[in-house]
Order: structure tokens, then sequence, then C-alpha cells
């Protein structure tokens, strides 16, 4: 991969991993809007990814700039990709958690807390990316299609905006898995860029609850 396009994916990491952290402020800030309590899990997701997609952006910035020869550095690099891929699964655990709770009941955690360990046990293997961004994509799609569900219900426009945003989220990493085969670091850009669409969305939703839900307690 060229060096503009490590600097442009590590960047893009950080602009995404500062928004993350911003979505996780904001739905921590006004969690006591949704009824379901998803907007916890909201919360605690968007904390780990923006820390992942820090420690992320970080990484490829300095293997970009090779600061402190830390391409020669194999063991090092792996930790902390494999740090950022946990990260990033125990994420979408936590948003899959938190519809299936608010979905089917607690009953529901069981079955997932099975996926989520026997997920765990892949990633000692040898396809670590690999395992990772499959199991991001199967929980993101279970959010996306519990999102429709959701949507189809209410019929409201931050219902709307939320699938659109967890969607948009699921296409970036199904670019991912995508990019990772075909080795390219134009697609990883491409998937980025929908990600930080993504979170940007997500963010524009909280936002508006908030707004909504001040101008209900005021005129209470």
């Amino acid at each position: 991969m060229p060096d503009q396009l490590f600097i442009a994916n590590a960047v893009l990491s950080l602009a995404s991993g500062l928004v993350a952290l911003l979505v996780s402020y904001t739905a921590f800030k006004h969690n006591r809007l949704v009824e379901s309590g998803i907007l916890r899990f909201v919360s605690f997701g968007f904390m780990l990814l923006g820390m992942g997609l820090l420690l992320q952006g970080s990484l490829i910035t300095l293997l970009a700039l090779d600061v402190g020869r830390i391409a020669d550095r194999a063991a090092l690099v792996y930790v902390a990709s494999l740090i950022y891929l946990v990260l990033q699964l125990v994420a979408y655990s936590a948003f899959a958690v938190g519809y299936a709770r608010g979905a089917y009941g607690r009953k529901a955690l069981a079955f997932l807390s099975v996926v989520v360990v026997s997920k765990s046990e892949l990633l000692l293997g040898t396809y670590v990316n690999a395992v990772t961004q499959l199991g991001s994509v199967m929980l993101l799609g279970f959010v996306v299609f519990q999102g429709i569900l959701v949507y189809t219900r209410t019929r409201n426009r931050v219902s709307l905006l939320v699938l659109m945003g967890f969607a948009l989220i699921l296409v970036a990493h199904s670019l991912t898995m995508l990019a990772s085969v075909l080795v390219s670091g134009l697609l990883y850009l491409a998937a980025g860029s929908v990600q930080f669409a993504g979170f940007l969305a997500l963010l524009l939703f909280l936002i508006r609850s908030g707004h909504i839900g001040s101008a209900t307690e005021e005129q209470k």
C-alpha cells in the first residue's frame, strides 16, 4: 500500500475514533431518553470502538512514518492489531446484546454469550483478521435486522437514522473483508470512509434525540 494510502487510512481511523468516543459520550449523556436502555450498550460499544480505532490509527501512523523502526517489531504490531480486533468484536457484541435484550429478553443473552465465546476461541487460530471481520459482519447483520424490525414498527426518522448508521457500518466491514482478500488499499480506505459516515449518522441520531428530550423536559 502506498504511503499516501497508509496516511489517509491513519487519518481516517483517528477521526473515526474521535467521533466514536463522541458518540459514546453523547449516548451516555442521553441514555435515559431510550426506554429499552439500548444507549447504554451503544455507549459502551462505541467507547471500545473509539479506543480501538485510535490505537489502529496510531499504529498505522507509526508504520507509515516508520517511527522507531516499528515495522521490524512484528510481535508488537501483532499484539496491537489483535487488541484492536478484540475491542472491535466486543463492541459489536455489545450492540447485538443490547438489541437482543430489548427484542427477546434475557434468554437471548445466553445464546449470544456462547457465540462470542466461540469466536474468542477462534481468535487463537491463524486467521485472526478474517475471523473477527466475519464475526463483526454476523453481529452487525443481526443488529441491522433488528433495526429493520424496529423501523417497520415505528416508522419514525430516528429509527431510520439508527438503521442507516448500523447499515453503513455493516457495509464497511463487508468491504474490509473484501479488501483483506484482494489486498486492496483503496478498498480499505473506502471501508473506512463508509464506517465514518455510519458513525456520523449515529451521532446525528443522538444529538437529535438529545434535542427532542430537552424540548420535552422544558414543556413539562
